[in-house]
């Protein structure tokens, strides 16, 4: 009897390990199937991934092209807005200065013997008040002179500068889409440097990866970087355009150029 039992238990015994090492060979074999499957997913995305790659390369070199000359485009519009009757409203502007220098004594005294007039009037001092009034009076010509001359010379200012921006108008009109492009630009430019971490960091566990032999982890990284490589493909292209675009608006302000 005891033999017997005896007997089943090393049968027993020998059962399971039998079905251990199945297990064992079956999770070999999968694990090798799974390294060979991530090979071939690596071998297959590396083509793509360096296409792709080099795409990104061409994107940047493209947009920094486009920003040097639309960037260069719109100093020079400035500059000729910012010239644009320049010599002419220094003159009128300096002329409104000289008037008013020339004629401020004068324009001084009148205000002056107002004000006396009127203090000698608070405390009923007449016969000052009239001598005061008098001698006002007697400016009151000049003043009347001295005040036009300096009124038609800022009106001529006025009128320099509107006629300035009238003539302007249609340039800084054209170039007033610019403002809002050159925001969407910055807001992406984010979003890139946001996608670019994330890459840089798959880029890594991918290199770790390969060092220690780890097909699969490497394949997995290698997948999250090329995604991330997509996202950052359409955002410069989204850049790309805007540029283009502002070169556009920068050209329809240079055609209406003074």
């Amino acid at each position: 009897m005891i033999i017997h039992k005896f007997s089943f238990l090393k049968r027993f015994v020998q059962f399971i390990l039998v079905v251990a090492l199945l297990n064992s060979n079956l999770t070999m074999a999968s694990a090798a199937a799974d390294w060979d499957s991530a090979l071939d997913e690596i071998n297959g995305l590396h083509g793509k991934y360096t296409s792709l790659q080099e795409a990104l390369k061409s994107d940047v070199s493209t947009i920094q092209i486009l920003r040097k000359q639309n960037n260069n485009m719109l100093k020079s519009i400035h500059a000729v807005i910012a010239s644009t009757d320049k010599a002419l409203l220094t003159r009128l502007s300096s002329e409104i200065t000289s008037a008013q220098k020339k004629h401020a004594p004068l324009l001084e005294q009148y205000s002056t013997l107002g004000k006396q007039s009127s203090a000698a009037k608070k405390v009923r001092d007449f016969k000052t008040a009239t001598l005061l009034d008098l001698r006002r009076n007697k400016l009151k010509a000049a003043v009347t002179i001295a005040r036009t001359e300096i009124k038609a010379k800022t009106d001529a200012l006025a009128t320099a500068r509107k006629q300035t921006a009238t003539k302007l108008k249609p340039i800084k009109d054209a170039l007033a889409p610019i403002t809002g492009l050159k925001k969407q630009i910055t807001a992406e430019n984010k979003n890139i440097t946001v996608a670019q971490k994330v890459r840089s960091e798959a880029d890594k566990r991918y290199k770790t990866a390969v060092k220690q032999g780890d097909a699969i982890t490497a394949a997995t990284e290698m997948s999250a970087s090329y995604e991330k490589m997509i996202q950052i493909h359409s955002l410069q292209q989204k850049i790309r355009i805007w540029e283009q675009k502002i070169a556009l608006a920068l050209r329809a302000a240079e055609s209406k150029l003074p």
